[in-house]
């Protein structure tokens, strides 16, 4: 397998799981063009999804920090979703462990941002988190 063919596979798979409709056509349409010869577009796979799956954005003290696109590297709706999933197991976990009883509670704050061309913003992130 190729870097090419790796980006290709895990941007398929991708789109699949992104629930916004414009980042996932953006990734449809960057495969299209990347399976039909596209260089740019190959090129552009590659920087969005890594090869082997191996990278991910970084969560760190102050939360997810990347510009707004599509891809692990990148702040969407499908990075914040699968965060969000995670942290909520990771909580659920640590409680069950240590036979807390009380409720878990969590405070959800989104800002100004947003990047309007993949319809992208901080208050969707929100809404994702919050469910």
């Amino acid at each position: 397998r190729t870097m090419a063919s790796d980006a290709l596979l895990h941007a398929k798979e991708w789109s699949l799981n992104d629930p916004n409709p414009v980042t996932a056509a953006y990734i449809k349409a960057l495969i299209t063009k990347a399976e039909n010869g596209g260089d740019q577009a190959v090129q552009e796979l590659q920087c969005l999804f890594p090869p082997n799956n191996t990278q991910r954005i970084g969560f760190g003290t102050a939360g997810l920090r990347s510009s707004m696109s599509p891809g692990p590297l990148g702040m969407n709706d499908l990075v914040v979703i699968q965060t969000a999933q995670g942290l909520a197991s990771y909580l659920l976990h640590c409680r069950q462990q240590s036979k807390d009883t009380n409720p878990i509670t969590a405070v959800v704050g989104y800002d100004h941002r947003a990047h309007s061309a993949f319809s992208l913003s901080s208050k969707q992130f929100a809404m994702y988190t919050k469910l």
